[in-house]
């Protein structure tokens, strides 16, 4: 097939996909200022006022942005508000700062977080990342020793460090298993069925990912909360088996609750799928658990429930303190269309890349078992060279244990376009 022909098919293929998105453009307008609504008269999302926001490097498509967000200008502008009342009077930090709507601070950052994720503020602790926010949880875990971490390599470095980590202070053991024989062919029944096998009387936790960044697959929590649930029928506090997610790749890009998906504690990053500013994160702990978590740091967070959790110290609370203005930014355009077209655009890429010669699609098909991350692999070429390749197309993706797109919602239908063409050409 000629190379004109190739182009040709993908673009009919990829055009198949229905997508319901307000009109949107390439990379031309990314820089420029913020000039009408994010919700056009029809009541859909303008996708690209909101792509305006961001300063995304002209000429170049962007596939990487799970990675760490660009700030749109909305969270740029109060960060910048925030800035200057630091530097003007530093002891305005932390309890005399003010967006142009109003004071902010601890109180206004936790509240704003549990309205989104379907929680109560006090069950909220703030970290600057998910990492450090999963090395609170598995160092804080009051267990015995012999108890064990169950978690698979699936899950990210970070999370598997953790644990080990605590696993090595406090007399008890990581144990990796596997969910899947095939990320591709896994089904949430069968996900479920083989974590209600390997948990064991010792099993002090289960750590999975809501949605996993190595594969792509969006972990059904809710099923897997009810095998924990079972599990835990008669057993004493001390010997309860919490359910520990890593959610950052599932926070903001899927519509579901966090609170509300059966989890004992839920821990993500912000500054990824939320737009949030750079350097925030936080810790969801189901109330009836708080008692089995102990502090690592100290906490300059006042309060009980979950706050003495948070670590603390001095932050750039210019950052930490605009975070309510990612959330509003989100609430504007409404959990349930961000997920809409986060999967639309991943449907484009995975059916897409299903087209393309020699490319294999690790990814689940289903969008009940992925989100905003497909994963994939060229054969005959290192993903390093599928990442290079693609860069020389003006094209950013990234790897891990595969090649990755992921799709924001700032990403457009034209991008996902460009970046299976230059795929396409890679295989020939």
């Amino acid at each position: 097939m000629s190379m004109t022909s190739r182009r040709g098919l993908l673009a009919r293929s990829a055009g198949a996909v229905a997508l319901t998105l307000a009109p949107s453009s390439c990379a031309a307008t990314v820089n420029t200022p913020r000039e009408r609504a994010l919700i056009a008269a029809d009541g859909r999302v303008d996708w690209d006022a909101l792509r305006a926001q961001f300063r995304l490097e002209r000429g170049w498509v962007n596939l990487a942005l799970f990675y760490l967000a660009s700030h749109p200008e909305a969270v740029r502008d109060a960060v910048d508000h925030l800035r200057a009342q630091a530097d003007a009077n530093p002891l305005s930090v932390p309890t005399g700062m003010a967006l142009p709507d109003g004071p902010t601070g601890w109180p206004r950052v936790r509240e704003s977080l549990a309205a989104y994720m379907g929680g109560r503020a006090e069950d909220i602790a703030m970290t600057a990342s998910t990492s450090i926010g999963l090395g609170v949880v598995y160092n804080g875990v009051v267990t015995r020793p012999g108890q064990e971490f169950l978690l698979t390599e699936h899950d990210h470095v970070s999370h598997r460090t953790a644990a080990r980590l605590a696993a090595e202070k406090h007399g008890n053991k990581v144990r990796q298993v596997s969910w899947f024989s095939d990320p591709a062919t896994a089904t949430a029944d069968g996900i479920a069925a083989a974590v209600g096998e390997v948990i064991r009387p010792n099993t002090r936790v289960v750590g999975i990912t809501w949605v996993q960044s190595s594969t792509g697959l969006r972990m059904p929590v809710r099923a897997v909360a009810e095998v924990v649930r079972r599990a835990n029928e008669g057993r004493s506090p001390a010997d309860r088996c919490l359910l520990v997610v890593d959610g950052v790749h599932g926070l903001a890009a899927v519509d579901e609750d966090a609170a509300g998906l059966g989890a004992d504690v839920v821990i993500a990053g912000t500054h990824k799928w939320l737009f949030g500013p750079r350097g925030t994160g936080l810790i969801w702990v189901a109330p009836d658990v708080l008692e089995q978590l102990r502090p690592t740091f100290v906490s300059f967070i006042s309060g009980a429930a979950a706050a003495p959790l948070s670590p603390g110290g001095f932050l750039a609370f210019e950052h930490a303190f605009a975070l309510p203005v990612a959330v509003a930014l989100h609430e504007q355009l409404g959990r349930a269309r961000v997920a809409t077209r986060i999967t639309q655009l991943s449907t484009r890429v995975k059916q897409g890349l299903s087209r393309i010669r020699g490319v294999t699609v690790h990814t689940p098909a289903d969008p009940e078992l992925s989100a905003g991350i497909t994963c994939f692999s060229v054969a005959g070429h290192t993903h390093q060279q599928v990442v290079d390749h693609a860069a020389a197309d003006n094209v950013r993706l990234s790897t891990s244990t595969f090649t990755r797109i992921g799709t924001a919602v700032i990403n457009t239908p034209a991008e996902i376009d460009t970046a299976l063409n230059s795929l396409a050409d890679l295989t020939g």
